[in-house]
């Protein structure tokens, strides 16, 4: 396992900021959105991978930019076109922010413990990757 296929994890004020929304903005779209689920640690805190990223932003310009309702975005989220079309552009595009924050901050004492569990969070995902690849 490379350094260069980690995916980066961003908690949920990190993300925000990386689509420049509130947390709360978040937190009231995962209600709306079956499509978005947040990885959740033992404790509940959200993580967010680099495609929840983008897809908070397919969400974001379909609401803002393009004036659909919840409903009209979640149907267009539904559809096969938009489900794997606008979700990849939007991760390509976004793809150089996502280097730019840091993961943690290095001042936080449980940084060790939060480095571990979300290194045990990304074998399961990878481990569940290969069974559906």
């Amino acid at each position: 396992m490379s350094g260069q296929s980690e995916e980066k994890i961003y908690k949920i004020g990190q993300a925000a900021k990386l689509v420049g929304l509130k947390s709360y903005v978040l937190r009231f779209w995962e209600g709306e959105f079956e499509q978005l689920k947040p990885i959740r640690t033992p404790s509940g805190q959200r993580l967010y991978s680099e495609e929840h990223i983008a897809l908070i932003s397919r969400i974001k310009a379909l609401l803002h930019d393009e004036g659909l309702t919840i409903e009209g975005a979640r149907k267009r989220l539904d559809s096969p076109e938009d489900a794997f079309q606008e979700v990849s552009q939007e991760a390509a595009s976004t793809a150089e922010t996502f280097s730019q924050l840091p993961l943690f901050s290095h001042d936080d004492s449980e940084s060790g413990q939060c480095r571990e569990l979300l290194k045990e969070v990304r074998d399961e995902l990878l481990d569940i990757k290969d069974l559906l690849g």
